[in-house]
């Protein structure tokens, strides 16, 4: 999914910044739900204006790689992650237990492909942690994340995996 230049114009220095863009064109297929402020597909919207705007072309286009178990882990608990990777809309009523006690509900509701979106949002947010740590890039953007309302072992916020937290602790390999 690599596209484009790699650098923008930036100050009154001049210099070019080199600028990591993280974007999968699915993730504006996630549907929170009828009537649900979060859209995801904002997301897509975002990517076709930087497109026709020719923003496209100054930027390192790169599809994230999906956030493992073990990233999510680096700072939510097992049996959150556990819960996340195993709820379905089909199996939610059978747990209406865990639902309550990792608050997944009305806010946070569950949806087609759940666990896949808050790999693909927290995977951008922390390989743009990556690229920076690496000298790789000036810039990180991902417009999927900066959901940071999660919790250690709970939703919130419309917020399921805290990204911010995740690309904080991979900064932190580098910077103090």
């Amino acid at each position: 999914m690599e596209t484009g230049g790699n650098s923008l114009p930036s100050g009154p220095d001049g210099v070019k910044r080199k600028i990591s863009y993280f974007y999968d064109p699915e993730v504006g297929n996630y549907y929170y739900g009828q009537g649900h402020p979060m859209k995801p597909h904002r997301i897509r919207m975002t990517h076709a204006l930087l497109s026709r705007y020719g923003m496209l072309q100054h930027m390192q286009v790169l599809k994230p790689f999906p956030a493992r178990d073990r990233d999510l882990c680096r700072f939510h608990a097992d049996d959150y992650v556990t819960f996340l990777r195993s709820i379905t809309p089909e199996t939610q009523q059978d747990q209406l237990r865990q639902l309550k006690r990792f608050n997944v509900g009305e806010d946070c509701p569950v949806f087609d492909g759940l666990y896949s979106f808050c790999q693909t949002y927290a995977g951008g947010s922390v390989g743009g942690a990556v690229k920076l740590n690496h000298g790789l890039c000036d810039i990180a953007i991902n417009w999927a994340g900066g959901l940071h309302h999660a919790k250690k072992c709970e939703a919130s916020g419309f917020c399921y995996v805290n990204d911010i937290v995740l690309a904080i602790l991979e900064l932190l390999k580098q910077h103090e």
